[in-house]
């Protein structure tokens, strides 16, 4: 409906984030994995909830609004190993390129976070006890042991096996 928007799609690029239509992001994801979009500009949830993938792809800015701290925050390892995890993708294409695009301060930590010199801890605990309560409701959880051994499954487990402390 935008005729800006019309114009860049003629020439090989669209825009896809949450604030679109369903209807019209799918379009844009149709046109994208077709390769009519040539060059895909969207937000980073993109990456953890369309199989997508990209030969190159782009972080411009690393910090994100976070409502429930009240403000900015950066950029964590797992949101930028998901959408870098777009680049290159086996059985799409043979090599793929990351480019993040960040403060000169924040350089170090973010080649860090990408060597894998930083382990990755799990956030699982924050959301523990809703999902627990899930499996009780399910079924899946009806006991102690069962509780027990269903957490085992999860790199919460593993990570406090291996650094209890953190």
């Amino acid at each position: 409906r935008n005729q800006e928007m019309k114009d860049l799609f003629f020439k090989g690029f669209g825009c896809h984030n949450a604030g679109m239509l369903r209807k019209d992001r799918t379009l844009v994801e149709q046109m994208f994995a077709a390769g009519v979009i040539k060059v895909l500009v969207c937000t980073a949830t993109l990456a953890w909830g369309v199989n997508l993938p990209a030969h190159q792809v782009i972080i411009k800015g690393t910090q994100l609004y976070d409502a429930s701290a009240g403000g900015f925050k950066d950029l964590g390892v797992l949101d930028v190993q998901q959408i870098f995890g777009r680049a290159g993708r086996p059985g799409f294409d043979t090599s793929g390129e990351g480019v993040i695009i960040t403060e000169h301060k924040k350089l170090t930590k973010y080649v860090a976070m990408l060597t894998h010199s930083t382990p990755i801890e799990s956030q699982f605990i924050d959301c523990l006890a809703d999902n627990l309560n899930a499996e009780i409701v399910l079924g899946t959880v009806t006991n102690i042991r069962e509780g027990a051994q269903w957490l085992s499954y999860s790199y919460l487990h593993t990570r406090m096996e291996q650094n209890p402390l953190v």
